[in-house]
């Protein structure tokens, strides 16, 4: 069976390293290099290249050879009758020198000794080990290890990866977006394979590389940058294939209308005139102009199935560029560092008639422990994460929307009969009124799909007392369907 590229690791591609320290490293797989881990050794490049993500190696022998390491079964502590009470924990608990110290760390670098090895001589050196609870010896036997261990595990880059690397080591250069934060930005957007967004994106790159992924390379994602190029450098540490790369269109806010004196590159340079370098320069250009084109067909066509922002920008003045591109009933997903920019911009969502509910949410992420009987919260945690705004786009008419050509052809022509039979009856209502004060009794019809038939009577009556003479006038509507014996409506009028 073949196997999946994007399952090995290969060359050339950007790999996370996590070291024993829980620090991570990103290099690039160049075939027949040596990367280096500082105090837990080096390695060969050649020894992961072609391996399963997921594996662990440990760096042994003075040549730097790499093996699979096996991580310990984690267990349960037996708790013993020991306590910490009488334990001075300082320098004088431990019987080597520090120069004893400094020894097996240069015995460990040339390897010589394995870091188990080293924990080990650590241990055992202890005055006071096995004085020590349970837990405390667990502990202790955990914290030598990330110091003088020589392991490392190659991370695959993710969404995950990506975010977690630089929300710890930049922030700033994702606008502080926090790993739980991306992923409920994803969820709200609904993303989906083969769906089309419009993205603005200042985040460097991390919520158009995000969204891709999750695509799979089915889609179209048009990303708008401010500027004479856009700025996606995370994009590079995704390993993305041409395929998915190929999904990811980009359009200045420059560029997205057509200049009244917007000239292609055909019409300010003869080609047939152009030789070497200028000619060059022309399909360089060329290339660039049909790539601009094809974005702003992209745009105008509309039609995109949701609008995701994380912008510097304050976010009002986007919608109102943006929104009219985007199809009824789909999500709008507005990021922000600062929680006070989107309570204006949630103010304007709810006066703006296009938009639906719109819900301003903040999350709170704490990492904890996880170990059989030690299970707790860390004591220290991440900071803010951002904050997310969502709405949906409404449509005029959301019930001829949901329907079918078919159903909304038929809606229509009932409508348009229905129309038509309230104006006749409209005309027929005048007639009648015209008919009555004339004192006349000829009947009145209209041709139509229906048979109306109009009756007038007068009766005149004279009072034998006074006189006077009363005129009574009855007028009688029926309205006959076609395909109906009986009248549909009978309406009597008295004046």
């Amino acid at each position: 069976m073949a196997t999946n590229p994007s399952d090995t690791i290969n060359a050339g591609e950007h790999v996370f390293i996590k070291m024993p320290s829980d620090n991570v490293k990103c290099i690039v797989l160049k075939p027949g290099s040596t990367v280096a881990l500082g105090k837990f050794g080096s390695f060969k490049a050649n020894d992961i290249i072609g391996h399963a993500w997921g594996n662990s190696y440990e760096i042994y022998d003075r040549d730097n050879k790499t093996r699979v390491y096996h991580l310990d079964e984690i267990n349960e502590i037996e708790e013993t009758e020991n306590n910490n009470r009488e334990i001075v924990d300082d320098a004088s608990s431990q019987k080597l020198t520090l120069e004893d110290i400094k020894a097996l760390k240069n015995e460990g670098l040339k390897g010589e000794l394995t870091g188990q090895e080293i924990v080990n001589k650590l241990k055992e050196s202890h005055a006071t080990f096995d004085k020590k609870t349970a837990y405390s010896q667990a502990k202790y036997l955990q914290k030598k290890g990330k110091k003088f261990h020589k392991v490392f595990t190659p991370i695959k880059p993710t969404a995950y990866s990506v975010n977690e690397y630089f929300y710890i080591k930049n922030p700033d250069k994702i606008r502080g977006m926090r790993m739980d934060t991306l992923s409920q930005l994803l969820s709200y957007s609904n993303v989906h394979s083969g769906c089309k967004l419009l993205v603005v994106d200042d985040t460097q790159g991390l919520v158009v590389s995000a969204l891709a992924e999750r695509m799979g390379g089915n889609g179209t994602i048009l990303g708008m940058y401010d500027g004479d190029s856009p700025n996606y450098d995370i994009l590079k540490y995704m390993n993305f294939n041409d395929k998915i790369q190929e999904t990811i269109k980009v359009l200045s806010w420059l560029r997205m209308y057509r200049g009244v004196d917007e000239k292609t590159p055909d019409e300010l340079q003869d080609v047939t005139q152009l030789t070497g370098k200028d000619l060059e320069g022309y399909h360089r250009r060329s290339k660039a102009y049909k790539i601009v084109e094809e974005s702003r067909k992209i745009l105008h066509a509309g039609d995109f199935d949701g609008l995701v922002i994380a912008s510097q920008y304050q976010p009002e003045s986007i919608l109102e560029k943006l929104l009219p591109f985007i199809r009824g009933s789909r999500p709008v997903v507005v990021y922000h560092t600062a929680k006070e920019a989107l309570l204006d911009t949630s103010t304007w969502m709810r006066k703006c008639p296009e938009l639906l509910a719109p819900q301003l949410t903040e999350s709170w992420l704490r990492k904890s422990q996880v170990l059989p009987g030690r299970t707790h919260p860390e004591m220290s945690t991440w900071g803010g994460g951002g904050c997310l705004l969502t709405a949906t786009k409404i449509i005029d008419f959301p019930v001829q929307a949901a329907m079918t050509k078919r159903e909304r052809l038929a809606m229509e022509k009932k409508n348009a009969e229905a129309k038509k039979l309230k104006r006749e009856r409209e005309e027929l209502a005048n007639s009648s009124n015209d008919a009555s004060r004339e004192g006349s009794a000829a009947p009145v019809a209209i041709a139509s799909s229906s048979t109306i038939v109009v009756e007038t009577t007068s009766t005149d009556a004279t009072d034998a007392t006074t006189g006077e003479t009363t005129t009574t006038t009855t007028t009688t509507t029926i309205v006959q369907e076609e395909d109906s014996k009986e009248p549909s409506s009978k309406r009597t009028k008295l004046e």
